[in-house]
């Protein structure tokens, strides 16, 4: 049964660019009392839930548009990638806005985040909230940084181009390397301070694409191309 319904172009006197006509809703976020509402043109609307009524639009410029949010629950902020026209969409800009500013229309008050990296596609940004971690990628360099989420501090980074991809998971990240002819290095470290606990490498199929490498728990979930998937059982073990 629906219960509310709200309209991220409810207000007549605001003149929004052509480009943001109506597009599906891609995300939607609770924080409180507020709900976010993220469209697939990159226009984000922010909604009181008590008077069911648009507090404003998180875009604070015509060029912006919004690709992901994050509530970060660690400081009652919400967290916004965006990219921007000026910047011909190239690369990803961080912002982090209090949802006490936001309830009050005071998006210009929010700041910046990981001015310092550079976060050109394929760079990345990834928002860990079970370990309280954020993981960038800058790609001109194959660097990997990991920061704290409660106060945005740099923890420590890793830097190795052989590098093909980074899992998280509960207390620890598992390293993905490039794939040899029939097997696959891995690594796995603390996502508290990237100490290694344990390297070793996994067998694989001779010319066979891996379609997914994934951890869970003790277990290591291996998938290739027209193969079973492989469910290894003692990832901890020597």
């Amino acid at each position: 049964v629906l219960q509310e319904e709200y309209d991220t172009y409810d207000d007549p006197f605001v003149q929004l660019p052509l480009a943001w006509n109506r597009r599906r809703i891609i995300e939607i976020v609770a924080a409180r009392d507020l709900i976010f509402a993220l469209a697939e043109c990159g226009l984000c609307g922010a909604f009181n839930r008590t008077t069911n009524k648009r507090i404003c639009h998180l875009n604070i410029s015509p060029d912006e548009v919004i690709r992901s949010l994050f509530y970060n629950k660690n400081n009652d902020s919400l967290i916004t990638v965006s990219v921007y026209e000026s910047d011909r969409y190239s690369s990803l800009k961080c912002r982090t806005t209090p949802i006490e500013y936001i309830r009050r229309g005071q998006l210009h008050d929010g700041f910046p985040l990981f001015e310092t990296e550079s976060l050109k596609y394929p760079g990345f940004v990834e928002f860990d909230d079970v370990n309280g971690k954020v993981l960038t990628f800058s790609a001109h360099d194959s660097t990997y940084k990991v920061f704290d989420l409660k106060n945005y501090n740099f923890l420590y980074s890793i830097c190795d181009k052989d590098i093909q991809e980074i899992k998280i998971s509960p207390g620890i990240m598992l390293v993905i390397y490039q794939k040899a002819s029939n097997h696959v290095p891995l690594k796995i470290l603390s996502i508290e301070d990237g100490t290694t606990l344990k390297t070793f490498t996994q067998l694989l199929h001779r010319n066979r694409k891996v379609d997914f490498i994934e951890q869970f728990n003790e277990k290591l979930l291996v998938k290739q191309d027209k193969e079973n998937l492989q469910i290894i059982d003692k990832l901890w073990s020597d």
